[in-house]
């Protein structure tokens, strides 16, 4: 396969990035109607209860190593989502040295409406495609993602190695 010039591969990394500098933009505007709820941390929380937590809870040191962060910046974040009335944290009844975390009913009604209103935005957006193009914008979905991890992957195991032999 011929390589592609730098212009082209310049032009493909400045779509990219407009597009995500517009999905961003459109999807902070469909957000407007929607609770403040710190959408990213909220649905980081919700993803690793639903991961690794059990019942609905997770402890704050449990989801500190999920998500491979310091367990100071995990509490600053649930300190923020707490504040809000988004989640809450309780004692651990069995074992009062433990602290849960849990999503209040508020902060699942906040997660589900910004899921809503970015979804329908999106649905909009998709159906300014035509149904062909559509199709093909579908049957093609994830080769690029799969080219950028395999790339990603090969570099990883690339520097492992020459880290390796140092």
């Amino acid at each position: 396969m011929p390589q592609k010039s730098a212009p082209e591969l310049f032009a493909v990394v400045h779509y990219l990035h407009r597009l995500s500098t517009e999905g961003k933009r459109g999807a902070k505007m469909a957000l407007e109607s929607c609770p403040k709820c710190h959408f990213i941390m909220l649905e980081g929380v919700l993803m690793t209860i639903e991961e690794h937590g059990q019942n609905g809870t997770i402890y704050v040191s449990d989801l500190a190593a999920a998500v491979k962060q310091p367990l100071p910046a995990v509490s600053r974040a649930l300190r923020q989502l707490e504040q809000d009335g988004l989640i809450e944290r309780i004692t651990d009844p069995n074992d009062r040295r433990k602290t849960l975390v849990r999503p209040t009913e508020k902060g699942l009604d906040a997660s589900r409406q910004v899921e809503t209103a970015i979804s329908r935005y999106f649905e909009r957006v998709i159906c300014r495609i035509p149904e062909e193009q559509r199709e093909q914008l579908f049957s093609l979905t994830g080769v690029l993602l799969e080219a950028v991890e395999a790339e990603n992957a090969e570099l990883q195991a690339k520097l492992k190695g020459e880290n390796e032999n140092e």
